[in-house]
């Protein structure tokens, strides 16, 4: 990862993501854990930490941008709970079989270069029942958006890092294995189409 990964990504990512339309998406996500031992795959900045609920203990934060993980350091000192930060790529989790009970990504799924051998990393390490919290944007369900998600995606993948806007979400996750037992669609508010197209649910192994 050079400078722009590293460094000006990192910089800028909380003025664009920790907003308050998104930040509706990430309340109401994780509201709903009600496990104690997370793992959340693509922790970034760590905007999310202050939207677990307070039955969470323990928190590992996975993310392969040294830079993302220097901001989230300063969010960790005073945090709730027990936090472990690595830095690791999605597509390689240092987790044995089995030994994980809950999964988390938010907006992750997007710029993972290798997605599906991320995701099945993720049911490798979930344990049986184990449930896999997401908050994802992705390709549209109308077909002139997606049209233009497939045209735009080359810039998008530049200027955003490795972000794609027509990943298949639902399809990416239930053909690793996973049971998708909620999950609801929608159009961000106020965002072009392009980019708000939200998949938000739970899927369990």
């Amino acid at each position: 990862m050079g400078f722009y990964s590293n460094v000006i990504i990192p910089f800028f990512y909380d003025s664009s993501m920790d907003s308050k339309k998104i930040n509706e998406g990430r309340k109401s996500i994780l509201s709903k854990i009600s496990e104690e031992d997370i793992l959340e795959i693509g922790f970034g900045t760590g905007i999310n930490l202050k939207f677990y609920p307070d039955n969470v203990k323990k928190l590992i934060g996975i993310d392969s941008n040294n830079g993302m993980l220097k901001q989230a350091q300063k969010k960790i000192n005073n945090g709730r709970f027990q936090i472990e930060l690595i830095k690791q790529g999605g597509e390689s989790l240092p987790f044995p079989e089995y030994s994980i009970n809950t999964v988390v990504s938010t907006y992750t799924l997007c710029s993972i270069k290798e997605v599906t051998a991320a995701l099945k990393e993720i049911y490798r390490v979930l344990k049986p029942g184990g449930k896999y919290y997401f908050l994802e944007h992705g390709l549209a369900d109308n077909p002139n958006t997606q049209k233009w998600q497939h045209r735009l995606n080359p810039i998008q993948n530049i200027w955003a890092d490795g972000c794609n806007l027509n990943r298949d979400i639902k399809s990416l996750i239930e053909n690793s294995g996973f049971n998708i037992i909620e999950m609801k669609n929608y159009y961000m508010k106020r965002d072009p189409k392009i980019v708000g197209y939200m998949y938000e649910g739970i899927a369990i192994k």
